[in-house]
């Protein structure tokens, strides 16, 4: 069996995040990395991996560590899925199974889609509120139709569809793609629906495991969350705890890590390689990636942390931070309206589904001293926000953002007492 793996997708959704969303690391590991060892754990087959030209040398890096028997095509614009899989010039014949790069699911999916039985077979999840994705039509076990994106109150059910998708057929699947088309990125849906009203037997497997999309950067924490759940108390021998620190719960301690007296670490938590976590500063349901410094008295709260980032007497709450980030003394990323109302984001005020969420800053981000950034703002990469600063929209890459302040100077003729006149006239 072919494995097709589409890791190729552009993720303009994800600004200001701009690592690969199947290279993000979580627990110091590629998101990619652990999807791909659960396939393979799971299921046996050649890989084929569909990659961008940007991604390409990261995904091979991950399928070599991994031992699969792989090739890689190249995508060379993100047209969508079909063009995805039509970029794997050959080597389709027999069953074929279509995966994402980035979702998070079961393991049991893939046995249960490959043992439902059909020519075509998609899995259903069942959801409660609108997702805009691909939504199935269907009647007992067969699909009907498929509708990509109806629009609230017009889903023709409330199954939306993964894409975990089996083939008995590789050839006949390109051929199907071959011949329709559209103009928008949708022609993979519509190669399914003309198969359907070919005739030919396409059936769904209602899947009721975990599914965990990654298509908006908030996602990140979800993911976070997930993979913080598997963690175990584990800590390395080379890591350096003070007998004054308390950690708490499910923690996993990478080497070099040093965590000095009075720090408190609550799981689940990861500190990766040579993080350090000072004098009297909480991280607690976080991952922080390798070589962070957590300085003196900060509290860092359900938050993802990219490598190399550094903080010193600050507030991180519900924050993602990409990487290389820096805050100076007294800043604080918010992260709950006072008003307890949902937080959305952008200029179109969408509805993240969450009621914290604090700062999302690309790589190379600076917060000067006594700043503050409001829920749900996000900030581009290298980009500087300035002293005493308020935050509370969004800004693009390599900008900088400065207070204006006038200052009113005069003369001073200072009475000096002595501190026994100042404590009588306290009398």
């Amino acid at each position: 069996m072919k494995i097709i793996v589409l890791a190729a997708g552009e993720g303009k959704r994800m600004w200001p995040i701009q690592t690969d969303k199947c290279l993000i690391p979580f627990l110091g590991k590629p998101l990619l990395r652990h999807n791909l060892k659960k396939i393979k754990e799971n299921l046996e087959g050649e890989y084929v991996i569909v990659v961008s030209s940007k991604n390409r040398d990261g995904v091979e890096k991950i399928a070599k560590e991994l031992g699969l028997s792989y090739k890689i095509a190249i995508q060379n614009e993100p047209k969508g899925m079909a063009d995805a899989i039509l970029s794997v010039q050959s080597g389709l014949e027999g069953e074929v199974l279509v995966v994402n790069a980035e979702d998070i699911v079961d393991a049991s999916i893939y046995r249960e889609v490959l043992e439902t039985g059909g020519e075509v077979v998609v899995p259903g999840l069942q959801v409660k509120n609108y997702f805009p994705g691909g939504y199935l039509k269907v009647e007992g076990e067969r699909v009907k139709g498929i509708l990509e994106k109806p629009g609230e109150g017009r889903e023709p059910s409330d199954l939306v569809k993964l894409v975990v998708d089996y083939f008995r057929d590789g050839k006949k699947l390109v051929s199907y793609l071959e011949k329709v088309s559209s103009e928008e990125d949708d022609q993979y849906e519509i190669a399914l629906d003309q198969m359907i009203a070919d005739g030919m037997d396409v059936r769904f497997v209602k899947y009721e495991g975990i599914w965990i999309p990654l298509k908006y950067p908030w996602h990140i924490l979800d993911v976070m969350a997930y993979f913080l759940a598997q963690v175990k108390q584990q800590i390395s021998p080379t890591a350096k705890v003070s007998e004054k620190a308390i950690i708490e719960g499910d923690v996993m301690i990478e080497d070099g890590v040093k965590v000095f007296e009075g720090a408190v670490v609550k799981g689940p938590a990861y500190l990766g390689k040579n993080c350090i976590v000072g004098n009297h500063s909480m991280v607690r349901q976080s991952n922080l990636e390798e070589g962070c410094v957590t300085g003196f008295n900060s509290d860092i709260t359900r938050s993802y942390i990219g490598a190399n980032s550094w903080f010193h007497t600050n507030y991180v709450g519900d924050s993602i931070l990409e990487g290389d980030f820096g805050m100076g003394s007294g800043a604080v990323l918010a992260n709950l309206r006072l008003d307890d109302r949902m937080i959305a984001v952008g200029e179109a005020r969408l509805d993240t589904g969450r009621h914290k969420l604090g700062l999302i800053a690309g790589r190379g981000v600076r917060i000067g001293v006594n700043a503050a950034t409001m829920p749900g703002v996000k900030v581009g990469a290298n980009s500087l926000i300035g002293p005493g600063v308020i935050l509370r929209s969004d800004i693009k890459e390599n900008t900088k953002v400065m207070v204006k302040q006038e200052h009113q100077v005069s003369e001073h003729a200072p009475i000096l007492i002595s501190y026994d006149q100042f404590r009588d006239k306290l009398k």
